[in-house]
C-alpha cells in the first residue's frame, strides 16, 4: 500500500469531527394584537443531524436565570409541534413548530411593557455531544392594542347603535306627519276664507213693490 493512500486513510479516520451549533434571529419583530412570530434559525455542523432539541426564550440581553425565561420546550424530529404556558407571572403562551433549520416560535399574551430584547437558546440533546448556543437577540416591539370588547359588550353596543338610529328616524317620521297635517289645516282654512269672501261680495237684491199690496190703500 502506497504512502499516499495510508496518509489519506489516516486523515479520514483519525481527524476528529467538529460539532458546532449556530443560532441566528431577526433584528426586530412587531407584534399584532399582543402576538409575535419569531423565527429562531440554527445551523448544526456534525456527523449526525440532531434528533432531539430544546428551545428556550429568554428576556434581556444577558443572564440565564429562571425569572428571565419566558418559555421552554423540547421536541424531536417526529414530534415537531409543541405548546407550553409561559413561565412568567401572568399567562404567556408559546407555540412552536420545528422546520428544517429553524424553529417557528409564536408568543401570545404580550403587552406594551413587554417590549424588550429576547434571545433564543437552542440545545442539542441527542445525539452527543451536548451543544447549547444563544442567538444574537431580537427586539420584540409590542404595540398597545385597544381594549377588546366582549360579546356582551358588543351586543350592548349593537343595541345602543340600533336605538340611536331608530330615534332620529322616529323623529323624522313625526316631523313629516306634523308638516303634512299643518299643510292640510292651512289649505282648509284658506278654502274657508275664500268661500267667506265670495259670499260677502254678493249684494242682496231689494224686493220691488208694484203697489198692489200697499197697506196705505186700506182706510
Amino acid at each position: 500500500m502506497s504512502l499516499s493512500l495510508l496518509t489519506f486513510l489516516c486523515l479520514g479516520l483519525c481527524l476528529p469531527v467538529w460539532n458546532a451549533l449556530k443560532v441566528s434571529q431577526p433584528y426586530r419583530v412587531v407584534s399584532h394584537r399582543g402576538e409575535v412570530e419569531l423565527f429562531c434559525s440554527y445551523h448544526h455542523t456534525g456527523r449526525h443531524e440532531p434528533e432531539e432539541l430544546r428551545i428556550a426564550l429568554y428576556r434581556g440581553m444577558y443572564g440565564e436565570q429562571e425569572e428571565q425565561k419566558v418559555c421552554a420546550s423540547s421536541f424531536t424530529n417526529t414530534n415537531t409541534d409543541f405548546q407550553t404556558e409561559g413561565e412568567a407571572e401572568r399567562t404567556v403562551r408559546c407555540r412552536g413548530q420545528l422546520e428544517p433549520g429553524k424553529v417557528n416560535l409564536t408568543i401570545s399574551g404580550l403587552r406594551g411593557n413587554d417590549t424588550d430584547l429576547y434571545r433564543c437558546a437552542i440545545e442539542v440533546l441527542y445525539p452527543p455531544p451536548y451543544l447549547r448556543t444563544f442567538g444574537n437577540g431580537t427586539l420584540l416591539y409590542i404595540t398597545e392594542e385597544p381594549e377588546c370588547f366582549t360579546p356582551e359588550a358588543q351586543r350592548r353596543d349593537d343595541v345602543t347603535g340600533e336605538t340611536s338610529v331608530r330615534l332620529p328616524l322616529a323623529g323624522l317620521a313625526a316631523a313629516t306627519i306634523l308638516i303634512v297635517i299643518s299643510a292640510i289645516v292651512i289649505l282648509f282654512v284658506h278654502q274657508v276664507l275664500q268661500r267667506k269672501r265670495r259670499f260677502e261680495t254678493i249684494i242682496p237684491m231689494a224686493s220691488q213693490n208694484d203697489g198692489r199690496f200697499d197697506y196705505g190703500n186700506f182706510q
